[in-house]
C-alpha cells in the first residue's frame, strides 16, 4: 500500500520551550515529523525560488493562499525552513578563489574535536566544514581572493594550536556542478524512475 506521507528526522532545538500548543512542544530526541506530498512540493519550490510570491506558490501546489501560508508557517515553526537567502554570484562581485582542504587532527578525543570545530565556526572564510569518517577528519570549503591570501589563512589556523596535525589543499579550477537545493519533489523522483531504461 502506497503512502503519501514521508518521515524526516528532526533535530531538537536547544532553546525549545514547553508550550500548550502541540506544535510549540519540543520534539523528543529521534522524533520525526510526517510530511505529505504538498509539504514536499512547497519545500522544493522554495528551495528553487525563495522569492516566489505566496499566491504563485499556492497555485503551484494547488492550495488556497491562506492554506499555503498556514503550511509555510508550520514548516518554519518545525525548523524545516531555516532561512531565505540569495545565491550571490561572488565571482562577479570580487576576485575569489575556492579551496578544498583536508584536515587531520593530532588527537581524537571529544575535546579535540570541540576545540577545532569551535574555532572553525568563527571563520567567515570557511563556508563549509564537514566531519568525515575514514582516513581524514574534516574537509573544509574555503574562499579567499587568491593563493597567498589562502596560505595566510592556513598559517593563522596552524599558529592557533587548535589540533591540526596535517592538511592537504586542493585548488578548485572549475565548478562543474553546485546545487543550492536538495531534490525533494516526490513527483520528480517518480518521473526519473520511469525514464530509466
Amino acid at each position: 500500500m502506497r503512502s503519501d506521507r514521508y518521515l524526516l528526522p528532526m533535530k531538537v532545538p536547544e532553546t525549545s520551550r514547553q508550550g500548550n500548543h502541540p506544535e510549540e512542544r519540543p520534539l523528543q530526541p529521534g522524533a520525526r515529523i510526517a510530511l505529505d506530498r504538498i509539504d514536499l512540493r512547497i519545500l522544493a519550490a522554495l528551495q528553487q525560488n525563495g522569492r516566489i510570491s505566496k499566491v504563485e506558490l499556492a497555485t503551484l501546489v494547488n492550495l488556497s493562499a491562506s492554506a499555503c501560508l498556514e503550511r509555510m508557517r508550520r514548516l518554519e515553526k518545525k525548523k524545516l525552513i531555516l532561512s531565505y537567502h540569495a545565491n550571490v554570484n561572488l565571482g562577479a562581485v570580487m576576485p575569489i578563489q575556492m579551496f578544498l582542504t583536508e584536515i587531520t587532527l593530532g588527537g581524537h578525543r571529544a575535546v579535540d574535536f570541540w576545540r577545532f570545530e569551535s574555532s572553525i565556526e568563527k571563520e567567515r572564510q570557511v563556508i563549509e566544514c564537514h566531519a568525515l569518517g575514514g582516513g581524514i577528519d574534516y574537509i573544509l570549503k574555503v574562499v579567499a581572493k587568491d593563493v597567498p591570501a589562502y596560505q595566510a589563512f592556513i598559517d593563522d589556523l596552524l599558529a592557533r594550536n587548535i589540533g591540526i596535525e596535517r592538511y592537504f589543499t586542493y585548488v578548485v579550477t572549475k565548478v562543474v556542478k553546485s546545487l543550492p537545493q536538495f531534490p525533494l519533489d516526490p513527483d520528480d523522483r517518480r518521473e526519473r524512475r520511469r525514464e530509466r531504461p
